[in-house]
């Protein structure tokens, strides 16, 4: 189980005519050049780029501790007072409507103020998490609700949360600025999921209560951010007009076709998807079974896990520029031995160990993913494939999850948890065979310069 994370504007992100900016706009020579611009020419301070990633993660990381904290409490509280059938029924409640606007709220990303998008988004899920506080006790069908709309709100933030990293970093700062983003997993499966499981322990309403407090707090730094200007926001073409709206909710899809490499992220993403979808299950069962543990055995992989993926994401943004591909494919096949190998060990100390090499590698591939996914797209639609990417894994997962609990029927899982790491190494080997070689080459400069802008 983890977290799932204007007046309007015009294409763009632009302030329609005749209206004051709602934020204090790109004044940078950055946001006007194109590609002739010199990389890592700044007027800006080098601490407003570090300032600005240091709010973006803040905010981040109180919205995934309040998710954490949230989703447990709801779990607990379910299950108190229903069967495990009605739970299943509250998180398809909260995850199936997520899943539908993934690629609407990509398209928003891309088209209005990404600062008022991610701000509303998080003052929605606070609105939702504090109603589920309300009717937690006394109704659980109407918190159900407030869940789908909490889930629903914050299918804005990582693209809207994005597209605004991207206009505040120069372009040669963007790959260790998403690994530091990219801990904010590690460090809330450690620090979320303790907090929400001794809270809930306590009182699970109370423990809700926490989190709305959480989110809340969440906006404060957004807030904060948002009168830093949009320094490397790219500009938007002179006499641009915006396409239909179902036009360009099929943009971030049509421009995949001639970017063969942001394709093979999305690709691979769907393959682990389909694999990984029952991370948690095996895990748990694998512990409680194989291993013979409790619930200290299984709180201690978690913790494991929390803490291999924040170094993953270290040590990803110490990777050269150059190195980046040939560490995402490495990454893969790393965890899938890891992995395969987890489920061949009996004893709990040395499966913690192996744990924490997969998650490590996982770290890594967390870190390097939005910049191997996003190096060759066109800023217009960074939002739109940012959501493909999410909404495809996140689709895949979910129906894989249904597909291994058939699975785990006819065959036992330690057999099924074997397989899901042979397939991991299989992927990234053929990631790495089937790799764009132009793409490969173009790459680094691709990562450290900003692009002439491309329509879809």
């Amino acid at each position: 189980m983890g977290p799932r994370q204007a007046h309007s504007a015009g294409p763009g992100g632009a302030p329609r005519a005749g209206r004051p900016p709602p934020f204090p706009q790109p004044r940078h020579p950055a946001a006007r050049q194109r590609s002739g611009a010199a990389p890592g020419a700044s007027v800006t301070s080098p601490s407003v780029p570090r300032s600005s990633i240091t709010r973006l993660w803040t905010a981040s990381a109180l919205s995934s501790g309040s998710t954490w904290v949230m989703q447990i409490s709801l779990f607990i509280q379910v299950l108190r007072d229903s069967s495990p059938a009605t739970l299943a029924a509250v998180e398809l409640i909260g995850t199936v409507p997520a899943l539908a606007f993934m690629m609407v709220a990509g398209t928003l990303a891309d088209r209005f103020d990404v600062r008022r998008l991610a701000i509303g988004s998080m003052v929605a899920q606070a609105v939702c998490v504090l109603g589920m506080v309300l009717f937690l006790d006394n109704g659980i069908w109407i918190t159900a609700a407030f869940y789908g709309l909490q889930g629903l709100s914050n299918t804005l933030w990582p693209p809207a949360r994005q597209q605004w990293l991207y206009g505040v970093v120069p372009p040669a700062g963007r790959p260790t600025a998403n690994a530091r983003l990219g801990s904010v997993s590690g460090t809330m499966t450690v620090v979320g999921a303790s907090l929400g499981g001794v809270l809930s322990s306590w009182s699970p309403t109370g423990a809700m209560a926490v989190a709305g407090a959480l989110q809340v707090l969440a906006v404060v730094p957004l807030l904060l951010q948002a009168k830093v200007p949009l320094a490397y926001a790219e500009p938007v073409p002179e006499g641009a007009h915006a396409e239909p709206l179902r036009k360009e909710l099929t943009a971030g899809v049509r421009v995949l076709r001639d970017l063969p490499l942001a394709r093979s992220v999305v690709w691979i993403g769907i393959a682990w998807g389909c694999i990984g979808g029952a991370y948690d299950v095996l895990l748990a069962a694998y512990a409680t079974g194989y291993l013979a543990g409790s619930g200290t055995v299984l709180g201690a992989l978690y913790v494991m896990d929390g803490v291999a993926v924040i170094l993953g994401t270290v040590l990803a943004a110490r990777i050269a520029l150059r190195h980046h591909l040939s560490a995402y494919a490495a990454a893969y096949i790393f965890q899938g031995l890891a992995w395969g190998s987890f489920f061949l060990v009996g004893h709990p100390v040395v499966a913690i160990a192996l744990l924490g090499l997969m998650r490590a590698a996982s770290g890594i591939i967390i870190a390097l993913d939005t910049t191997v996914l996003l190096a060759t797209v066109p800023a217009s639609v960074r939002g739109r494939v940012t959501s493909v990417h999410m909404t495809t894994y996140s689709a895949m997962a979910r129906i894989s999850l249904a597909l291994f609990a058939g699975l785990l029927i006819v065959s036992d899982v330690r057999t099924v948890g074997l397989c899901t790491g042979v397939a991991s190494v299989v992927l990234g080997a053929i990631w790495w065979w089937r790799r764009d070689r132009e793409a490969e080459r173009l790459y680094p400069a691709a990562v450290a310069e900003e692009r002439e802008p491309a329509s879809a």
